[in-house]
């Protein structure tokens, strides 16, 4: 006796009966198979939305520094005396400061050392000039009077002969002191270096300018990003990097081995980040310096160049 209520049958009583359920969908095949495919179409449209911002957020992150060896380091600086008078100039306390013709001699003397590979005598007028295009070019002036001073610049056989060449040339009485001159890890790979403040000495000198008074300490999640933005919003930004504080304390061992371990130079909680840009016009480097140099968080702003 039938309970007045239609019964859904999935298969089961009567062979000749059609299951309701199957009947229903056949009468309604076309307008459920449109249901399924417009539902289909939003989950993919919604998911492609997701999707995209996503990967548009992610294109805009900075990438982590290249896995790349760390370049030789062989290049060095020979700085001559530079007439500090007494109590001062290094290793030439008293000493008069040393003429272009001194540094000439220097420079001849050091291409007999068997271990150089390569000896250049840079005047002091030429030092003057490079020092006035490196302001030039970030659209400052220097703050006092450029001086030129001579120095001779040299490039090793090996690394590892630094130390050993380093006493025989300050032993001349001519030179101040001997120092490596860095070969950068992203020279080639950046033209554009923007560092962000730190806890180091020059962060504090450097960075207050820059910041609302009373703002210290290293750059803050939100200046970071600010700096960020304002890199992704030039002409000619084609890749950023962000360089941690890890990677730049790694790099400073590297450049200076002799330099103790345990000195400040290789802190990690003293090193600062550093974005690098590579932008798609070298030449764009001053009006990008300009629009980056002040931002609140940036420490300094300087062009990429074979030698740091």
């Amino acid at each position: 006796m039938s309970s007045g209520h239609e019964e859904l049958s999935f298969g089961g009583g009567d062979p000749d009966r059609e299951p309701w359920l199957q009947a229903w969908v056949r009468a309604h095949a076309g307008p459920v198979r449109m249901l399924s495919v417009c539902a289909a179409v939003l989950l993919v449209l919604g998911a492609a939305g997701i999707g995209g911002r996503y990967l548009y957020e992610r294109s805009f992150e900075p990438l982590p520094p290249p896995e790349a060896a760390f370049p030789e380091q062989r290049g060095l600086t020979v700085f001559l005396c530079e007439g500090y008078g007494p109590g001062g100039g290094g290793r030439c306390p008293g000493r008069r400061k040393a003429t272009d013709a001194e540094g000439r001699a220097v420079a001849e003397r050091m291409r007999a050392i068997p271990e150089l590979a390569e000896v250049v005598f840079v005047s002091g007028e030429q030092n003057r000039r490079e020092t006035l295009a490196y302001y030039a070019d970030l659209g400052e002036e220097p703050s006092g009077e450029v001086t030129p001073f001579p120095t001779v610049r040299a490039v090793l056989r090996r690394s590892g002969d630094f130390a050993a060449v380093a006493e025989r040339v300050k032993a001349m009485p001519e030179v101040d002191r001997v120092e490596r001159d860095p070969t950068d890890f992203w020279w080639g790979r950046a033209d554009l270096a923007v560092v962000l403040c730190g806890t180091d000495d020059w962060s504090r000198y450097a960075c207050p300018k820059n910041r609302p008074a009373g703002v210290t300490g290293a750059v803050s999640a939100a200046e970071r990003q600010a700096v960020l933005d304002r890199i992704w919003a030039l002409p000619d930004a084609e890749t950023v990097y962000l360089q941690d504080r890890e990677h730049h304390a790694r790099l400073m061992r590297h450049y200076y081995p002799e330099e103790p371990a345990g000195g400040r130079l290789f802190r990690v909680d003293l090193s600062r980040e550093t974005f690098y840009v590579k932008l798609s016009d070298p030449a764009a480097f001053p009006a990008a310096a300009e629009a980056l140099k002040s931002l609140p968080g940036v420490s300094t702003v300087y062009r990429v160049e074979p030698g740091k």
